[in-house]
């Protein structure tokens, strides 16, 4: 059997590349030929052994001969397809269980990097949770150096209106002091208008004092006013990375939905894979033993 199969071989090799090849059409000619040759000998054997034709014994026994050399041509034509059709089919069933083999492979690889995908987004989601998580606390702990900002821009305006009740009464207390100054002058009192000069220079460190408090409240209230401006800004940074954070928690339970389907196809794959391993690959391994 390996020994036909091994001279055979060439042989289907051939008529396949004339069966499939350029001389397809003048093969299916030839084909035709023969069979109705092979008929049109059978037919007038037959007819003539019936003595429907009125032929000699020697015309007979010559068209006998002649209708089974073209029935013999007829059946080696056949056995011939017959032969090139199994070794097409042969060599068919191993590239079937090659490329099953191949597909196999890749639907396990598939499914193997369709795990490490839906790992990476199981991670990806985790930390965008964290990200999200912490985004909140900052905008929770802007929240609150927002509300302290206007407590310290408020408490600053309280100081600058004292500040500037303090100052008038100052200015109040100058105006007396130069009246009770002028009155000592007048009366010869210089003790009075010694105290009162005294009153009126601790007047006017009162009223330095004043200044440069009313300044600090100013710089208190551009500091609480720019602390406000950059918690807003932070606000609006991390409204941005909570939505950045949304889409990327979207996008991480579509990767993870879309790796489920690709799972269950690489699963589908493989199993038709194997069926089909398991049901072309006998032949082949029939023909390696041979």
């Amino acid at each position: 059997m390996g020994t036909a199969t091994l001279v055979l071989t060439p042989l289907a090799r051939r008529l396949e590349a004339l069966m499939f090849g350029p001389y397809e059409r003048e093969y299916q000619l030839f084909e035709q030929a023969v069979m109705v040759v092979a008929a049109s000998l059978a037919l007038a054997w037959g007819l003539a052994e019936f003595g429907v034709l009125p032929l000699g014994a020697g015309a007979v026994s010559v068209l006998a001969t002649a209708a089974s050399i073209a029935i013999s041509a007829f059946v080696v034509v056949g056995l011939l397809q017959f032969l090139v059709l199994a070794n097409v089919l042969e060599r068919t069933n191993e590239d079937v269980a090659t490329k099953a083999a191949e597909l196999e492979e890749a639907a396990e690889q598939l499914e193997t990097t369709a795990e490490e995908l839906e790992t990476t987004a199981d991670e990806v989601e985790t930390a965008a949770e964290t990200v999200d998580k912490a985004a909140e606390d900052v905008e929770q702990t802007a929240d609150e150096v927002e509300q302290t900002a206007d407590e310290v821009e408020q408490t600053a305006d309280e100081v600058e209106e004292t500040v500037d009740e303090v100052e008038q009464t100052a200015d109040e207390v100058e105006r007396t002091a130069d009246e009770v100054e002028q009155t000592a002058t007048e009366a010869g009192d210089e003790d009075a208008a010694e105290k009162v000069t005294e009153v009126k220079d601790k007047t006017t460190e009162v009223k330095d004092k004043t200044t440069e408090v009313k300044d600090k409240t100013t710089e208190v209230k551009d500091k609480a006013t720019e602390a406000k401006d950059k918690t807003t800004e932070l606000k609006d940074k991390t409204t941005d990375v909570k939505d950045r954070t949304s889409d990327a928690k979207q996008t991480a339970e579509s990767v993870t939905d879309e790796v489920e389907a690709a799972k269950e196809t690489a699963s589908e794959v493989e199993e038709t894979a194997s069926e089909v391993e398991e049901t072309v690959p006998a032949d082949n391994g029939d023909g390696d033993r041979d």
